[in-house]
């Protein structure tokens, strides 16, 4: 009897070493901040980028409060390699990562296409928070500066003019005239650069660098060629101008 309970410890772990499902799952389970991507001589770190790798073999990521990937994945202890497979993304062609943990960091090491991609992660408690999380919601206009010059007046004489920009990637603006325009807007994921789409065909999209000063001030810089000399601040509003 003693033999067979034996074998039969060695059958499982033999099915299940090198697996998600081992029964002392690796260091790196929980939830890790991707901190920096060097891809060669490249920086390439996404925005506020995370994933949360489960014991039970299975692991999300996202950015920001969006989850946008899932999948299981599998650990060999042989030669301390890590395959994440998600469930419906494109296929990885490269392979595992070699993974090293000291303490509250883990890094991971590969090669894609001849070229050495290096990821450092750190764990954390929450998700992190992305420039396109903290954007979301009213903001009416403070202060516009063209070329140095002070043009709040000119552009919102009346202090009629906001900006609403909502959870489900549209935004509303309404002019200082109550005219109101829509439009998509899209948040870079290697930068903080907003990008403005207007519903109506004949406007032009503009691009904007966006700086959170604090969660009431919000600050866009022109990056377009009709916007670059701009800057305009906002200060968040809990009720639309009348």
């Amino acid at each position: 009897m003693k033999i067979r309970r034996i074998r039969i410890l060695f059958i499982y772990l033999t099915l299940f070493a090198g697996s998600g499902m081992a029964a002392q799952p690796p260091q790196f389970t929980g939830l890790w901040l991707i901190e920096h991507v060097q891809n060669g001589t490249e920086e390439m770190t996404p925005v506020a980028k995370w994933t949360r790798i489960h014991a039970d073999g299975t692991y999300e990521s996202g950015n920001g409060w969006l989850q946008n990937s899932s999948g299981t994945w599998t650990f060999n202890r042989e030669d301390s390699t890590f395959l994440p497979v998600e469930k419906n993304g494109l296929t990885d062609p490269f392979g595992p990562f070699k993974v090293a943990v000291e303490g509250s960091r883990m890094t991971w090491i590969r090669v894609e296409e001849g070229r050495e991609v290096v990821i450092s992660l750190i764990k954390t408690d929450e998700l992190p928070k992305s420039i396109a999380d903290r954007i979301q919601g009213l903001w009416g206009l403070k202060m516009a500066v063209e070329e140095d010059v002070d043009i709040t007046n000119t552009m919102d004489p009346n202090g009629r003019y906001f900006i609403f920009i909502r959870w489900d990637r549209i935004y509303i603006e309404q002019m200082a005239d109550g005219k109101r325009a829509s439009g998509y807007w899209h948040m870079n994921g290697h930068h903080p650069e907003l990008t403005l789409l207007p519903h109506s065909g004949d406007q032009p999209a503009l691009s904007w660098r966006a700086v959170m000063r604090d969660d009431k001030t919000l600050e866009l810089e022109g990056l377009s060629d009709s916007n670059r000399k701009q800057i305009i601040t906002f200060e968040r509003l809990s009720s639309f101008p009348q």
